[in-house]
């Protein structure tokens, strides 16, 4: 009798722990592999050490940039015509028993002429086959901080490219702090040798336009930094 119990105890005791063990593996994997399911809107920030393209793949090693550990789970990644947009995932749940570093090859069936990183937040390009690779502790460009609580997606746009800044889900663009827009002009200028007009636009949830500005950008001044003003003009910042 008391050997049947002691046995009933056991095989409770081992079936919780074989859940328990499921469970764990479950969170596991859900961490590691899960986040791919939603794509780009969840993808980080990385520092970008070095972008080689050829014909094949895409290399990239990079690092995670923060100061607390977070191990790297990953990429996604995208081929749209010319260009390969791939995005980063960490987390600090591998944080303890893996680096954020990371050295990947992308392979690609076409020619690459640019390589952009997305976050939840932007796109960011890090390599184009007109400059070569940027160097991400430098982001060159055009920076934009909105002074109202109503700017939901930025626009810029100029004769060779487009691109923007908004939240990966729609939300209001923080206000009072300035949001990276597109290095894509630098590389431009770079090209052209000269300053190169550019439009650019605010747009609130409905996507109804806030303010619109045009501006030129000379890759010497590396950096432009612009301030939609609660009366809803663009002005350069000084």
């Amino acid at each position: 009798m008391h050997t049947q119990k002691a046995w009933s105890m056991l095989l409770k005791i081992a079936a919780v722990t074989a859940a328990l063990l499921i469970l764990l593996v479950a969170v596991f994997l859900l961490g590691r592999y899960g986040w791919k399911l939603l794509g780009f809107r969840v993808c980080d920030s990385a520092g970008i050490t070095d972008v080689s393209v050829e014909s094949d793949g895409v290399h990239i090693t990079g690092f995670y940039p923060g100061s607390f550990p977070q191990g790297f789970c990953g990429y996604v990644a995208e081929e749209q015509g010319e260009i390969l947009f791939v995005g980063f995932r960490f987390s600090g749940l591998f944080g303890s028993f893996e680096t954020g570093d990371f050295s990947i090859t992308i392979p690609v069936t076409g020619k690459i002429r640019e390589v952009k990183m997305v976050t939840r937040q932007d796109e960011i390009s890090l390599w184009n086959s007109r400059t070569g690779f940027f160097i991400q502790a430098e982001h060159y460009g055009v920076y934009v901080k909105p002074d109202r609580s109503d700017v939901c997606f930025i626009e810029m746009e100029c004769e060779a490219f487009s691109g923007g800044v908004r939240n990966g889900d729609f939300s209001i663009l923080e206000r009072g702090e300035y949001l990276y827009v597109d290095n894509d002009i630098m590389a431009v200028s770079m090209e052209a040798g000269a300053p190169v007009p550019f439009t650019i636009t605010a747009r609130d949830p409905e996507g109804t336009v806030i303010a619109t500005g045009s501006f030129f950008f000379d890759a010497s001044m590396e950096k432009l930094y612009l301030t939609l003003t609660p009366e809803g003009e663009f002005v350069v910042d000084p």
